[in-house]
């Protein structure tokens, strides 16, 4: 097994240096350390990006062992590891570099012993003064957190030269002025280099390739425009209910505040954001908020003739009854709270002036898939009949627009769609498309969107991460649309669990003329 030293880049000087650092995960006992996060360091070790001089430390309340959380740690890498089977040998060694400490991290009393072990482990592998924390934990310790550790001295004075990255796990606030206060307060002890606020949608390899696709074919960028896009749609869509007792999280927090705000903002960036001057985070970064900047719904004051709220009832799936939303568990049987959103919103921006974006996301729909469709203007004169067939019956159909297809998720795929001269004696147009599939292009298996995020981490790169001005732009959009509906007690829409949402969704695109693409998996 072969390893390579670690780079991690200063943020902002440009100045790159090999080290190495411990990464504390606080929040170890829980379901995202399991599933994700140490399956993912695995994964960067076995491939060469994590060196033996990285320690993994976890932190948690629960008494337990370093033995019994590396054994609970095997039973999670070997079910979840991406690639080749898991080998006794590999996890051996790897396993030799992960810890186990105890600690309350509401318990100030308790930092010092805790700082003592860290200081131990960090001397023992060579890394000291070079640390990353991983807060995989409730957002409401996110500030007593940081600021019991820089009591202890476990983060250092901003002006220090010591290597400190924290990273923090969604959600960062619940409306823009939550948001603002655990910004202010972090700044207290941390500098914005030093923040690294995760989405792990940006993790994934097709959200990458959006930028690469875009800003590298020289054919496609100059049609991304007013002058040639009809809409756009984002679709960010769970066929899952409430999972895994999460039913009271989701009760405070809903669609808007659980992926709209984050998730669908910030793929709506990255296709609607104009060419960074140097594909650097920080030039990446400030185009992303530019176009948060002028992200432009209707009127303030009819908020319900652009956005439009849903609630899943209960329905058969496959023969299958489900429980509504009303009935999940911990679930208020009251609730208004939505689990769908739909909105129409514009890029008010000479690239986009005019050009409608539709945004959704929900739960119980039909397939988990998210993607992003460009759907082009059709040409100014309809000189030819479309033909559309169906195994050997064929019909007369109206002109179809072409059409560019991120899929993020599953099967990740960049489809095009055109029309092309039918076959016989007349001239006919037929509907085809163009793909291209990750899965069948390249024969390595895609990596996981922690095992980027985390490298990133390790390497100071900071272009998928979301910058606090950056997040309160996306505060400012979703605010008065979460305190209409929450002040005004305004009833979601229903929908049956297994449908693409409420009527009102529809009628959302109707009015222009449009209607949402029923996404082919």
């Amino acid at each position: 097994m072969s390893h390579v030293t670690q780079t991690f880049q200063s943020s902002g000087s440009g100045v790159t240096v090999q080290e190495d650092a411990a990464i504390l995960i606080f929040g170890a006992s829980g379901d995202l350390t399991a599933r994700k996060l140490i399956p993912a360091l695995f994964t960067l070790w076995r491939e060469g990006f994590l060196s033996k001089q990285t320690p993994v430390i976890g932190v948690a309340r629960r008494d337990k062992t370093t033995e019994s959380f590396r054994n609970e740690m095997h039973e999670a890498v070997s079910k979840h590891v991406r690639g080749n089977k898991l080998s006794d040998e590999e996890w051996n060694q790897f396993s030799s570099q992960i810890h186990y400490s105890k600690l309350d991290i509401t318990n100030t009393e308790q930092y010092e012993k805790f700082n003592e072990e860290v200081i131990q482990l960090e001397n023992q592998f060579g890394v000291s003064g070079k640390r990353i924390v991983y807060l995989a934990t409730s957002p409401a310790l996110f500030l007593p957190t940081v600021q019991a550790m820089h009591e202890a001295g476990l983060i250092p004075d901003k002006d220090s030269d010591e290597l400190l990255r924290v990273v923090f796990e969604k959600p960062f606030g619940h409306d823009l002025d939550s948001a603002r206060e655990l910004s202010k307060g972090l700044f207290r002890v941390l500098r914005e280099d030093q923040i690294y606020r995760i989405d792990h949608y940006l993790g994934k390899e097709t959200v990458q390739n959006i930028l690469l696709f875009r800003f590298g074919n020289a054919i496609f960028e100059p049609l991304l425009n007013r002058n040639h896009v009809e809409h756009i749609q984002v679709t960010v869509a769970e066929s899952q209910g409430i999972e895994r007792g999460r039913g009271g999280y989701y009760d405070q927090s809903g669609a808007l505040r659980d992926v709209l705000q984050n998730h669908v903002l910030q793929l709506l960036c990255l296709m609607a954001m104009d060419p960074p001057s140097l594909f650097q985070a920080e030039n990446i970064r400030d185009e992303k908020l530019k176009v948060l900047q002028v992200l432009t719904p209707g009127h303030p004051s009819k908020i319900n003739e652009w956005a439009v709220p849903g609630q899943f009832t209960e329905s058969k799936i496959k023969g299958e009854t489900v429980p509504g939303y009303r009935q999940e568990e911990r679930v208020n049987p009251e609730s208004l709270r939505e689990t769908y959103v739909a909105m129409k919103v514009f890029v008010d921006n000479w690239r986009w002036a005019g050009v409608p974006f539709y945004l959704r996301t929900g739960k119980r729909l039909p397939e988990r898939v998210t993607e992003i469709a460009i759907r082009f203007k059709l040409p100014p004169l309809h000189l030819f009949t479309t033909v559309e067939c169906e195994g050997d019956i064929c019909d007369l159909v109206g002109a179809q627009p072409n059409e560019l297809i991120f899929r993020i998720q599953p099967n990740e795929s960049i489809s095009l769609s055109f029309s092309t001269k039918r076959p016989g004696m007349q001239y006919q147009i037929h509907p085809v498309t163009m793909d291209f599939c990750y899965g069948s292009a390249f024969e390595q298996g895609l990596p996981e969107a922690y095992e980027r995020l985390l490298l990133d981490v390790l390497r100071g790169d900071s272009t998928l991460f979301t910058r606090s001005d950056e997040l309160e732009a996306a505060w400012k959009f979703v605010t008065p649309v979460l305190d209409y509906w929450e002040n005004s007690n305004i009833k979601p829409e229903y929908y049956p669990a297994g449908s693409w949402g409420p009527e009102a969704s529809d009628q959302l695109l109707a009015k222009q003329g449009h209607h949402w693409r029923i996404p082919e998996l």
